[in-house]
């Protein structure tokens, strides 16, 4: 089965950390999680006080996306300071894993097993990526697209697509994306964006690798769509093949892809999934120095849209 997706609440406060990790525990049993990530990751980056705090920290600052000047979000203030966010991260997980240990009176064997384990990804979800934005700015000029729909936002990170959707009024909207920790931003930018006051969308996360799922697992949503997922040779091979077999999950359902062709030789091109076609292009120019760009000043993203 499935694993539940985590739901937001109604307070905007986020729960302790105890019972936050009992709900990560229990939402990350069932399904696959992403390479190299583990369910004590899942659990040490539940959404919490402590972890509401690392996706607000002083290397954020609450502003919007270049293309998105209606949803404001926790992001970078510097592209340069993802490292240290980075390094924080791993930090926050090292002492969550130590406090663990030592209540559970964890052998010297467990902890090195465990210190072995504790490489976490660059937090992607502090960045809103380009391909991800033009799927925003694609929903929120066209709402009839999602307006009253089920939503499945994959690679979700800081979520802006997802917040989109929801602007657009979405019936409910669920961002995925493998690393815990994006769905602690996901939570903390829809209150920067007031979802709750301005919208009836139910919101809820997921952290299962979905690309080891079928058409028929995610055929309950009508909408799904994905940001700047084809940033290595792989990831793009696998998103552009799933996403080619969910297009086909039940008659209506809308499928979306933002890309900004990073790397030419990889990106979707035309005919790349069958009955998906471009439907809008838009340019992002930012500074040299974001993490955005890559050290481009313009990128162009387009949008693709299932027929």
């Amino acid at each position: 089965p499935s694993a539940p997706p985590r739901r937001a609440r109604s307070a905007s406060r986020p729960p302790s950390r105890a019972s936050a990790v009992r709900a990560a525990e229990s939402s990350s049993s069932a399904g696959a999680l992403g390479d190299g990530w583990t369910a004590s990751q899942v659990a040490a980056f539940a959404d919490s006080p402590e972890t509401r705090a690392l996706v607000t920290c002083d290397l954020l600052e609450l502003k919007p996306a270049e293309l998105c000047p209606e949803l404001p979000m926790y992001l970078l203030r510097d592209g340069d300071d993802i490292v240290e966010l980075w390094a924080r991260t791993e930090s926050f997980f090292e002492r969550a894993r130590s406090a663990d240990a030592k209540k559970k009176r964890a052998s010297p064997l467990e902890l090195e097993t465990g210190a072995r384990d504790s490489s976490l990804h660059p937090p992607y979800w502090a960045v809103p990526w380009v391909g991800g934005q033009g799927v925003a700015r694609y929903i929120l000029d066209h709402p009839e697209v999602v307006r009253g729909k089920t939503v499945l936002d994959v690679g979700s990170g800081c979520g802006v697509a997802a917040l989109a959707a929801a602007r657009a009024g979405a019936s409910s909207v669920c961002a995925n994306d493998v690393d815990p920790l994006a769905a602690v931003a996901f939570f903390a930018n829809a209150e920067a964006c007031d979802v709750a006051r301005l919208s009836q969308t139910t919101l809820e996360t997921s952290v299962e690798d979905l690309l080891r799922r079928s058409a028929e697992d995610v055929a309950r949503f009508d909408v799904i769509m994905a940001g700047d997922v084809c940033f290595m040779k792989g990831l793009a091979e696998a998103f552009q093949a799933w996403l080619a077999e969910v297009s086909r999950r039940k008659p209506g359902a809308v499928t979306i892809l933002g890309d900004p062709s990073r790397r030419e030789q990889w990106a979707p091109k035309p005919g790349w999934a069958e009955g998906m076609r471009a439907a809008a292009t838009y340019e992002v120019r930012t500074a040299a120095t974001s993490a955005l760009t890559e050290g481009q000043e313009v990128r162009n993203t387009v949008v693709w849209l299932s027929a």
